[in-house]
């Protein structure tokens, strides 16, 4: 019996437009390829790349395929010589040149050039970048999407690329995943009003949907009401976002009602709650959260309630510290509170090791902590087990560095610094401090041309970072002086 197909879409001719499309949609000999590709990632991931390449050389457009081959790049990467990859990576190569040149006049072919960098580094974040420009450029937005979601997942604090992936989500039509990104980024910088405006204009877009334009009734009169709501947002950007959050915030105490167990509706009202700075209410949400069967287990919920309770001592503190500017009397007062957070800090924080020892980024909250109030020994081991997680291993090893320092052992310093540094190819501020407190250790170690070279790392970067251009510009003006 021959298979019955439908007529597979055309390649979009050259010059124009892609258009997304699904995996069904193509011609049945390309799905069988697809098939059979994604079958052989494990085995052969270098062949399902080769594979999914060609056929997205000509259907562009179809995500599905794009994301076979993407989790192909990963796989093929993982068995690679990380050294190597960085030596061979995109940025080093004549990629990013030719792609960033070609973007405007022919963005396909940019895209194409981007996945070839990512075959050799899928974790350029860079080519990421370069590839979701190039999918906007081409009308993919969904695409698009899925690149700055790639991007977000390898640097999940990068502003920048968070609002170009609530941009790309609110012109992809995902409103509400906007919302959330937009979240995200006043969980990182409270007040940002770039995100703000995003809320606004994402819920701008989820009201209008609500509204149900499908509907018999006076399209002009829709229209006018929905170019008057965006109107008015664009004219509120500077008005404070607590009216949008309440709103937002009684929708999800409605929903919470209907549907008690749903542990990402309290997430979602407590992270609203918090952004207010409504903290007593979120605390008392956390405590109906952690009621349900689901809540009693949730560590994050148990972790959030802690975090609470520390940000309203904060609150108080800040408080009182403002008071003790005009009032110095109040200062026996003050250090009583300081005491008493950092007292709750560290008997939540050894609690919760207690009760999941396999957490370790509980383990690193703790050891910084027992830094902080000079406990070394302690510190130290809960530090060392903390480098098992790979999210807070680099961290783990900073504060490892400095309680090596603080006992003068600092050869094992250097080591656990060196270590961190090598294993961090992005030039960001964790990486800026690790090489900062290396060149610190060195001078302490006598060892000042190495520390020189340390501090010109930095300088050649972020030459506004700390006091690294004072302490080249020394160096540069004693050596020009001995020589004289």
């Amino acid at each position: 019996m021959s298979e019955t197909t439908t007529a597979a879409p055309a390649p979009a001719p050259e010059g124009q437009p892609s258009k997304e499309i699904l995996l069904k949609d193509l011609d049945p000999r390309l799905r069988r390829q697809v098939e059979a590709a994604e079958k052989a990632i494990d085995r052969q991931p270098g062949y399902t790349v080769e594979v999914c390449a060609g056929i997205l050389t000509s259907f562009p457009g179809c995500l599905e395929v794009r994301k076979i081959m993407r989790k192909a790049q990963k796989r093929a990467s993982a068995g690679k010589n990380k050294s190597m990859t960085r030596l061979l990576g995109f940025t080093r190569t004549p990629f990013m040149m030719k792609a960033s040149s070609q973007l405007k006049k022919d963005p396909k072919g940019a895209l194409e050039e981007a996945e070839k960098g990512l075959a050799q580094d899928p974790n350029n974040t860079q080519a990421l970048r370069l590839a979701g420009t190039a999918a906007t450029a081409l009308g993919l937005k969904d695409t698009a999407v899925f690149y700055l979601e790639e991007v977000r997942a390898i640097e999940p604090e990068n502003l920048e690329n968070l609002m170009a992936l609530g941009e790309a989500q609110l012109d992809a039509n995902h409103p509400k995943e906007a919302v959330k990104t937009a979240e995200a980024m006043l969980e990182i910088m409270p007040g940002h009003g770039d995100a703000q405006a995003l809320i606004r204009r994402a819920m701008v877009a989820i009201t209008m949907d609500k509204g149900k334009w499908e509907d018999k009734g006076d399209f002009r009169q829709k229209l006018a009401n929905a170019e008057e709501a965006a109107s008015l947002e664009q004219s509120k950007r500077t008005v404070n976002d607590a009216d949008t959050l309440t709103i937002m915030a009684n929708q999800l105490k409605e929903r919470i009602e209907k549907d008690p167990e749903n542990m990402n509706l309290y997430r979602d009202l407590i992270a609203h709650l918090k952004q207010m700075q409504k903290f007593d209410d979120a605390l008392e949400w956390i405590r109906k959260a952690r009621a349900q069967p689901l809540g009693r287990a949730d560590t994050t919920l148990e972790k959030l309630e802690a975090d609470l309770t520390i940000a309203l001592m904060r609150a108080k503190i800040e408080k009182l510290e403002e008071a003790v500017k005009t009032d110095p009397s109040l200062q026996p007062e003050l250090d009583v509170e300081h005491k008493k957070a950092l007292d709750f800090r560290l008997n939540q924080s050894k609690s919760l090791v207690e009760k999941y020892p396999n957490d370790y980024s509980f383990r690193y909250e703790y050891g910084s902590l027992l830094f902080e109030v000079g406990q070394m020994d302690l510190a130290i081991r809960e530090l060392q087990v903390a480098r098992r997680n790979p999210k807070v291993s680099h961290l783990a090893m900073l504060f490892l560095g400095r309680a090596y320092k603080t006992k003068r052992i600092y050869d094992l310093a250097e080591e656990q610094l060196e270590q961190a540094k090598k294993e961090m190819p992005l030039m960001n501020d964790l990486k800026k401090e690790i090489i900062y407190e290396l060149g610190q250790i060195y001078n302490l170690h006598g060892k000042k041309e190495k520390a020189i070279d340390e501090f010109k790392t930095i300088y050649a970067n972020d030459i506004d970072y700390r006091d690294v251009a004072q302490i080249i510009n020394k160096y540069y003006e004693e050596r020009a002086t001995a020589s004289s």
